[in-house]
C-alpha cells in the first residue's frame, strides 16, 4: 500500500501513470504542501517576519519521509482537517519552538490552493508535451499517406474520394488548436494564493504584499491580484481545455475504431501474437486501445459541469464548491494523460489496410463519382437538368443493384457525350481528391 493513500485529490481507476501515480498521490500531495509552507517560511525569513533559524529547521525538515504516516491519521481522526494535521505533525519533527512558525499568517485554502495548482501546473504541463509527441507523430502519418487514396464518408455513408493523409492533417489541425489553448492559458491558469482568512492579508497587513509576491516567485506561479478563494473560473479553463483536448482524441480514435470493423478493414488497433482479442471467439482482433481512448474522452465530458458548479461558491469561501474539486480537478488531468497514453500507444502500432482501402473504392461501383460526372455533363445540359439525369440513373443503379457505369453506358443521354475513355478518366479515384494533398502540405508540412 502507498503511503498516505487516500489522501489529496482523487484521480479514478484509469491507465494514467505519470500523473495518477506520480503527481495525485496521497505522499507527493503532502510533500507539495509542505514545500509552500517551507517556501512561505523562506519568504517571510528574508522579510523579518519570522526568525531566520527557524525557517533553516522548517526547510531542513521539508521533507514527507520524515512524517510519520501513522500519527498524520491520528491527528485526522481528531481535527478532520487535513492541513492542521499536518501542521501538527510538521511542527512536532522540527527542533526547538520553530515548528511555531510554520504556516504563519496564512490560511488553509491558500495552502492547498497553491500546493494543488503546483500539482496541476505539473500534470497540464506533462499532458502538454504528451499532446505535441502526439501531434508529430499524426503529421507524419498524415505526409507519409499525403496520397493514399481512400473513400471519404458523410453520415457514415460513402460520399467522395479523399487521401488518407488528408483524414490525419484534419486530426493535426485539431490537435494543433490544443497545443495552442494550453499554451496561451497556462500563465492565466496557474497562480498560487495568499490572502489570508477572508482575502485581505489582515493578519500581516504591512508585510502582507511582498510576501504574496515573493511566495509566488519562490514557486513558480503567477500573482493572482486578489483573492479567488470563490472565483473558480481558472480551474473552470484548465478543466474545458483537457475535456476538449479528449474530445478530439475520442473523434480520432472512434475513426480508427470503425475503420476496423470487419466490413471496413482499413485503420486498425497493432496487433502481436499472444494478444487476445476474445475469451471465446479466437479469430477476434478487437479495438480495445481505441476503445478506452473514446470511453475516456466521454467520461472527460462530466468534469466540466462538476467544474462549473464550483464557480457558483458564497461570499468570501464556501465548502460546498469547493469541496467538488477534490473529484473533477485530478480526475480531469488523468482522463486527458490516460487517453494521451493511450492514443499514442495506439499510432505507435497502428495498422493500415491498403487492401481494404482499395476494396472499398470500388464497393459502390462507380457511384461515389456522381459528381463528378454531373459537372462534365452539366457543360451540355446546364447544372440542373445534369444533375437529374445523373439522379436518376444513380438511383436506379442502386434500385436495381446494377454497376452504375454499364447503367451510363446505355443511357443515350450520357453516351451521347461521353465515350468510354471519358468515364475511364472520370471515374479514377486519384482524378478525384481535389486538394487533399495541398491541405496535407499545409498542416502537416511537406516530406523534407
Amino acid at each position: 500500500m502507498a503511503r498516505f493513500e487516500g489522501v489529496g485529490l482523487a484521480c479514478g481507476n484509469f491507465k494514467s501513470v505519470d500523473v495518477a501515480q506520480k503527481i495525485f498521490g496521497g505522499e507527493n500531495t503532502i510533500a507539495t504542501q509542505m514545500k509552500v509552507e517551507a517556501a512561505l517560511a523562506r519568504v517571510q525569513a528574508r522579510l523579518g517576519v519570522i526568525p531566520q533559524e527557524a525557517c533553516d529547521e522548517i526547510n531542513r525538515k521539508c521533507d514527507v519521509k520524515l512524517i510519520s504516516e501513522e500519527e498524520y491519521r491520528r491527528q485526522y481522526a481528531i481535527t478532520n482537517h487535513p492541513i492542521v494535521s499536518l501542521i501538527r505533525v510538521y511542527s512536532d519533527i522540527c527542533d526547538g519552538n520553530a515548528g511555531e512558525y510554520i504556516h504563519f499568517g496564512t490560511t488553509t485554502q491558500d495552502i492547498i490552493d497553491t500546493a494543488t495548482m503546483l500539482q496541476l501546473k505539473e500534470a497540464y504541463e506533462i499532458i502538454q508535451a504528451k499532446t505535441v509527441h502526439l501531434r508529430d507523430m499524426l503529421a507524419g502519418y498524415a505526409r507519409k499517406y499525403r496520397s493514399l487514396v481512400m473513400m471519404g464518408r458523410t453520415n457514415d455513408q460513402q460520399a467522395m474520394p479523399i487521401t488518407l493523409g488528408f483524414k490525419m492533417a484534419t486530426w493535426v489541425d485539431e490537435l494543433n488548436r490544443s497545443v495552442e489553448r494550453l499554451a496561451e492559458s497556462h500563465d492565466r491558469i496557474f497562480v498560487g494564493t495568499f490572502f489570508g482568512a477572508v482575502g485581505t492579508l489582515a493578519s500581516l497587513e504591512s508585510k502582507g504584499i511582498e510576501i504574496q509576491r515573493g511566495l509566488m516567485e519562490e514557486l513558480g506561479l503567477g500573482d493572482s491580484k486578489i483573492m479567488w478563494f470563490t472565483s473558480r473560473d481558472r480551474l473552470v479553463e484548465m478543466v474545458s481545455n483537457l475535456s476538449i483536448l479528449c474530445g478530439t482524441l475520442g473523434r480520432i480514435a472512434n475513426e480508427v475504431y470503425n475503420g476496423q470493423r470487419s466490413e471496413v478493414n482499413e485503420l486498425s488497433e497493432g496487433f502481436k501474437p499472444g494478444k487476445v482479442g476474445s475469451s471465446t471467439m479466437p479469430h477476434k482482433r478487437n479495438p480495445f486501445i481505441p476503445g478506452e481512448v473514446i470511453s475516456y474522452a466521454r467520461l472527460s465530458r462530466s468534469v466540466v459541469v462538476d467544474a462549473l458548479t464550483a464557480m457558483e461558491g458564497t461570499n468570501e469561501r464556501d465548502v460546498r464548491t469547493i469541496g467538488l474539486e477534490n473529484e473533477f480537478e485530478a480526475r480531469s488531468c488523468c482522463l486527458a494523460d490516460a487517453a494521451l497514453s493511450r492514443c499514442i500507444l495506439l499510432m505507435e502500432d497502428l495498422e493500415v489496410h491498403e487492401s481494404g482501402i482499395q476494396r472499398n473504392l470500388d464497393l459502390l461501383g462507380g457511384l461515389v463519382y456522381a459528381e463528378a460526372l454531373m459537372m462534365r455533363l452539366a457543360a451540355s445540359y446546364g447544372r440542373m437538368d445534369s444533375h437529374e439525369i445523373i439522379y436518376e440513373l444513380a438511383q436506379k443503379a442502386i434500385s436495381e443493384n446494377r454497376n452504375f457505369r454499364q447503367i451510363l453506358m446505355e443511357d443515350p443521354r450520357v453516351n451521347s457525350k461521353l465515350t468510354e475513355e471519358d468515364l475511364d478518366e472520370i471515374m479514377q479515384p486519384a482524378h478525384y481528391i481535389g486538394l487533399s494533398e495541398y491541405f496535407v502540405d499545409v498542416i502537416a508540412g511537406k516530406e523534407e
